[in-house]
């Protein structure tokens, strides 16, 4: 589903996963460590509204998930992650995330204060509202700290269209299970199935519909789901 405004104009709205005809970046996170950094945009006057979508444009301030030592009976984990994004005058950047574990139990989950101004919630798709953020102080760095001290290299990430999550939190990390791929749309790359699709199709559940907009932990906790039902009927046909 599209509004049809042009990308990154004033109002337009993005809902991670919908496959639109604008131009792709690149296709996994992990290639994003060879890309070379770019100087920084001008900044934008908050009069002047102007979106666009900066996150693609430089490196700066990316981190990346790096190896650790583990005791022999520890496992690195596996966790899905949904992040949500607002419009502020740099692009869309990070304004929740949440993880969740095997057990669809949330072990992280947090409302995140921009670096730019906010132009649009998005609320229609992330489920944002400026209340949600109005005594938020937790910034992009903190989340970033957070995870890192969660995650090793070897750490499994599932989600959906993963690559707009790292993107939004500015992480680059290659273990991943995107079910965006694991349940591929029938025409092949780029069009993707959306995640209420996915749900509706195999589970039998419905996803997405609350009226105020999607949740980082409905959506976490959907990908955790549709990745073990598939490992459990991937098993069946090789016994």
């Amino acid at each position: 589903m599209c509004c049809s405004a042009a990308i990154g104009s004033t109002g337009c709205q993005v809902a991670k996963g919908v496959q639109s005809t604008h131009k792709p970046g690149p296709k996994n996170s992990a290639s994003l460590a060879f890309f070379p950094p770019l100087s920084l945009p001008p900044s934008h006057s908050s009069s002047q509204q102007h979106v666009q979508d900066g996150r693609k444009e430089n490196l700066e301030g990316f981190m990346k998930t790096f190896d650790k030592e583990l005791p022999e009976d520890a496992h690195p984990g596996i966790y899905a992650l949904d992040c949500e994004m607002s419009y502020t005058t740099y692009g869309l950047e990070l304004t929740r995330v949440t993880v969740v574990d095997t057990d669809m139990q949330v072990v992280y989950d947090t409302f995140v204060k921009p670096d730019n101004e906010i132009v649009d919630y998005n609320t229609r798709f992330s489920g944002v509202t400026e209340a949600d953020l109005a005594d938020t102080s937790i910034s992009l760095r903190d989340v970033q700290a957070v995870l890192l001290s969660m995650f090793s290299a070897d750490t499994i990430l599932i989600g959906h269209s993963l690559e707009s999550d790292l993107l939004a939190l500015k992480v680059i990390h290659s273990t991943v299970v995107d079910t965006s791929v694991l349940f591929p749309h029938r025409l092949g790359l780029p069009y993707k199935r959306s995640l209420r699709n996915l749900m509706a199709d195999y589970l039998r559940q419905i996803i997405q519909d609350n009226v105020d907009g999607h949740s980082s932990s409905e959506d976490a906790s959907a990908c955790m789901h549709l990745v073990i039902w598939k490992i459990r009927e991937d098993a069946k046909t090789k016994r």
